[in-house]
């Protein structure tokens, strides 16, 4: 099917709307605003404590306490991310890098690591919401803890947020719940496997979940290139979970909320699997719509009461964010219409329909498709005669930005639009990303 046909959509519409993302500079303020007109409701951010000296914590929380308050201000819902399994820097520096994981098993660092959530929550009392991060980091690295020491990790945790912030909700995010019981390499088909068994298990955990404690759903085998890959390699077909009967279960359970957090694809920076990702590149600007649509789309045939996306790179990826974020809200709205929508924010009425055939080759030639197995790909758009980056750029400088854009954007339309030329040199350039030459095929 072409991917500027409208396809049939469930009736079921998403609550939640939500976007991880770093708190905006005092220069990045309107980032709000620009969330806000794509249709988000909801932000998630992450608290980072661990990796502040002690004595640094409590100023450090007083501002991440006004960040969050500035978003509530502007109507989102904000919640934090307590990844629960890091040990604490202590010095000598201000702040460092953390210093690593360590194993629930460990009472000493378990109960220290306890007593620096508490104070974590305690100072972002405020926020909506906290989540326990199962792994990536954290996980037990050293192998020997099992599902039920996590659930029992979780439970502790969720203990200091009703304790501390009594007002906020809690949930626990499954995201590389694989990392426990074992510790096995995301290269490999073992890990995607056991991410399915083991969120199982998690969410199967007898008095974990229900009205005070929702779940969020990695959603790999959905989409995501690097499990794909290890999939196809061993020749498996993957088993998709969470599914529509899955979710009525919670639901029957009232459990809430039950979110997806496909954490890449908006933008690339899957574990150094895509190469070059926007680590690497320092972001870059491209487009994905037909892949956005697609994950959307399973959300909303699951009965999800939302999804939530990451952006690290929010100047560099407009596009996808607002993509996401209009297709979360218009299940109708297709990636072609999606295109030219967003065009017609940067570029003037004359030469909006030129904007949309250069977004259409460029994400004709996106690194995540280029990344995923062939099986996993979807049709590309009709470019009609504008096969090569070349033709692209030249039609490219016939685009007039905008000079009042309708909607508030990251950066003005005069500033984006030589982010795509040089996307097009680096496709020219044959630098479309691909498979990570660390990774080693897992054949079957």
């Amino acid at each position: 099917m072409s991917p500027d046909q409208p396809v049939a959509h469930p009736a079921h519409r998403f609550s939640t709307v939500g976007i991880y993302v770093q708190p905006p500079t005092a220069e990045q303020t309107h980032y709000f605003d620009f969330y806000k007109d794509c249709g988000y409701n909801y932000i998630e951010y992450c608290e980072a404590g661990f990796a502040r000296r002690p004595d640094t914590l409590d100023a450090y929380y007083a501002d991440f306490s006004a960040s969050v308050a500035a978003a509530q201000k502007k109507g989102f819902k904000v919640w934090i991310l307590l990844l629960a399994g890091m040990k604490q820097w202590k010095g000598p520096a201000a702040s460092g890098g953390g210093a690593g994981t360590f194993g629930v098993l460990e009472t000493e660092q378990l109960n220290e690591r306890l007593t620096f959530l508490r104070q974590a929550v305690r100072g972002l009392k405020g926020a909506d919401g906290f989540q326990f991060f199962a792994g990536d980091p954290g996980g037990d690295p050293q192998g020997r803890a099992t599902i039920r020491d996590c659930a029992a990790f979780a439970r502790q945790v969720q203990s200091i947020v009703r304790e501390e912030a009594p007002k906020a909700a809690f949930a626990v995010n499954l995201w590389a719940i694989a990392e426990w019981a074992g510790f096995p390499s995301p290269f490999t088909l073992d890990f995607w496997q056991k991410q399915v068994v083991l969120s199982k298990e998690l969410v199967a955990e007898p008095g974990l979940l229900g009205p005070d404690c929702g779940v969020i759903f990695s959603m790999d085998n959905y989409y995501r290139s690097l499990t794909l890959t290890t999939y196809a390699d061993g020749g498996i077909t993957p088993e998709l979970y969470p599914q529509a009967h899955d979710i009525r279960r919670l639901h029957d359970r009232k459990v809430k909320p039950v979110l997806g957090w496909p954490y890449f694809l908006v933008d690339e920076c899957d574990d150094g699997f895509i190469t070059p990702n926007n680590v690497v590149t320092k972001g870059q600007s491209q487009a994905e719509t037909r892949y956005i649509r697609a994950i959307v789309d399973h959300g909303l045939a699951a009965g999800l009461d939302g999804l939530v996306t990451n952006a690290s790179f929010v100047a560099a990826e407009p596009l996808n964010i607002y993509v996401f974020g209009r297709m979360c809200r218009d299940p109708k709205l297709t990636p072609g219409a999606a295109l030219d929508e967003y065009a017609g924010l940067i570029a003037e009425d004359d030469s909006r329909a030129a904007l949309g055939r250069v977004l259409r080759f460029i994400e004709n030639n996106c690194n995540w498709q280029n990344s995923l197995p062939k099986q996993y790909r979807l049709r590309d758009f009709d470019v009609g005669d504008l096969t090569t980056a070349q033709a692209a750029m030249d039609l490219l400088g016939t685009v007039v930005p905008r000079k009042r854009a309708r909607i508030t954007l990251p950066e003005p339309p005069e500033q984006y639009l030589p982010r795509l030329r040089r996307r097009l040199e680096t496709i020219a350039a044959g630098d479309i990303g691909g498979p990570s030459p660390h990774y080693r095929p897992q054949k079957p």
